[in-house]
């Protein structure tokens, strides 16, 4: 027996490898999935069944479910549960002269009953895949594997019966596992359904393999004889699934199904047609104007094109793009009326009519309690510093905006000097003030009225340091006029532009 299974292995790695090469062969740079998804195959058998062992079998039967899933286009995965009742005696002739030849035990009783429930799993090599480029409706297979199952075998003799595991056994036995394997060939009935016939033989493992018939050979001369399961069955089958998501279970299937499919495809297409009967650029099989007039340019579909959309094709149009909305004569010309233009008389008239009684307004002087920014000065200095250049520039805005005005500017110093040289040190303040804005921003001389106030007038009331009373003063003149520089006996004071320096000995 060992050497059945063996042959009945190598087979089913030859074909195998066989499955191998040509999924390999169908790998190829168009990226065709060689393994789609794939469905399930779920159904039910009946069948004749028998032991043969050492007493005659009868007619018996078993019936069974299966499930069966694809692992590639030649081999699947086959699982099995089948209950089983199998039956055998022999005549008192047989019964005597087996136990002669044999060495029946005294126990032996030829006949039985033998009740199975089994289940099993399959290796299925499937023996359509050498068949390409044609649809396989016939699939004959073959397979091998095991599975475990419960015994129970039932000795008669008269009206009398007896487990097998309560005679005097050398064990017990009830559970075993078992080898199983053979052959059958299935039929598509349709895009789901198939009908198979199959012989199917099952061979318990350990010394059950001669119990099923209720009696074992113990000759001396003569080794155990295994008592086999053989099960002839037709199985009818569905595959499960939805078809536009899976494909039919892959040993119905080729794997070159797919090729010829698009090469049927293929074939079956019409051959195109690139004739231009209008010579418009626009192949026939694509045209949907067939005659286009000569020089006439078309669009992506061939059909003439009317940029303007008046009815007439550009190529016929003495104004291919004629204003939207206007009637067009028969040359696709738009009948736009003259249009009513303002002309340059009719401007001058309404502009003449508003400037009528526009009279230009006089600017106005500022009022004398306008407030103007004041600048300070450092320390014994008279020269403009940068953080006030803002302060003038305001000053002098202020006068451009009012040409008629005029500005006084008077200078004050702190009290930590001499009253002369304060007063020469203010003057020189405001003079430095003026000039500044005369040069920088050309505001006329004359506008400007110079005063001096030299410590007389404090802000702050210190006698030392104050930045506060180092300033120059600017307000809107009325009668105010020029005062010159002060002849009190200094002729500079301070240090400024111009490079005056003061007495620094005597203060500031």
């Amino acid at each position: 027996m060992t050497r059945k299974f063996s042959i009945l292995l190598a087979l089913i790695l030859g074909v195998y490898m066989t499955g191998i090469a040509q999924e390999a062969a169908t790998s190829s740079s168009l990226a065709i999935k060689s393994k789609p998804k794939n469905m399930w195959e779920i159904g039910l058998n009946v069948g004749h069944d028998i032991v043969t062992g050492d007493v005659d079998w009868d007619s018996g039967f078993g019936v069974g479910l299966h499930a069966r899933k694809a692992l590639d286009y030649v081999f699947s995965v086959r699982l099995d549960a089948t209950y089983e009742s199998l039956s055998g005696e022999e005549d008192e002739t047989e019964r005597s002269a087996d136990a002669a030849v044999y060495g029946f035990a005294d126990n032996w009783l030829p006949e039985y009953e033998t009740t199975i429930i089994s289940g099993d799993a399959t290796l299925v090599a499937s023996l359509n895949q050498f068949k390409v480029f044609k649809k396989n409706k016939i699939n004959p297979y073959l397979f091998a594997g095991a599975g475990i199952g419960n015994f129970d075998v039932t000795a008669i003799e008269g009206n009398n019966e007896v487990d097998v595991d309560d005679l005097d056994f050398d064990d017990e036995w009830t559970v075993s596992t078992y080898l199983t394997g053979g052959f059958g060939i299935g039929f598509k009935l349709g895009k789901k359904a198939s009908l198979g016939i199959e012989h199917k033989i099952k061979s318990v493992l350990g010394r059950g393999d001669d119990l099923l018939d209720a009696s074992e050979r113990l000759g001396s001369a003569e080794t155990s004889s295994r008592d086999l399961i053989n099960y002839t069955n037709i199985r009818l089958s569905f595959a499960i699934g939805k078809g536009d998501d899976q494909a039919q279970p892959l040993y119905w299937a080729s794997p070159l199904d797919m090729i010829a499919d698009d090469l049927a495809e293929v074939k079956a297409r019409p051959i195109f047609d690139n004739n231009d009967t209008d010579g418009d650029g626009v192949v026939d099989a694509f045209d949907q104007e067939a005659n286009t007039d000569a020089g006439c340019p078309v669009d992506t579909r061939g059909v003439t094109l009317d940029s303007d959309g008046d009815g007439i094709a550009d190529c016929k149009d003495k104004e291919p793009f004629s204003p939207p909305g206007y009637k067009v004569d028969n040359q696709g010309v738009a009948n736009v009326p003259a249009p009513d233009y303002v002309n340059e008389n009719d401007v001058n008239r309404i502009v003449d009519a508003k400037l009528k009684d526009f009279r230009v307004p006089t600017p106005a002087i500022p009022p004398m309690d306008w407030f103007l920014p004041m600048v300070n000065f450092d320390n014994n200095k008279y020269s403009i510093k940068e953080t006030e250049y803002a302060k003038l520039r305001q000053v002098a805005q202020v006068m451009k905006q009012h040409p008629g005005m005029r500005v006084v500017a008077t200078g004050f110093t702190d009290a930590t000097a001499s009253n002369c040289y304060n007063d020469v040190l203010s003057y020189n303040r405001a003079q430095a003030s003026i000039d500044y804005m005369v040069s920088k921003y050309g505001i006329g001389r004359d506008r400007f009225v110079l005063n001096y106030s030299g410590e007389n007038d404090l802000l702050v009331p210190t006698n030392s340091k104050s930045l506060v009373n180092r300033r120059v003063e600017f307000k809107v003149a009325s009668v105010e006029s020029n005062v010159g520089k002060p002849d009190c006996g200094v002729n500079n004071a301070g240090r400024g532009g111009s490079g005056y320096s003061g007495n620094k000995e005597s203060g500031y």
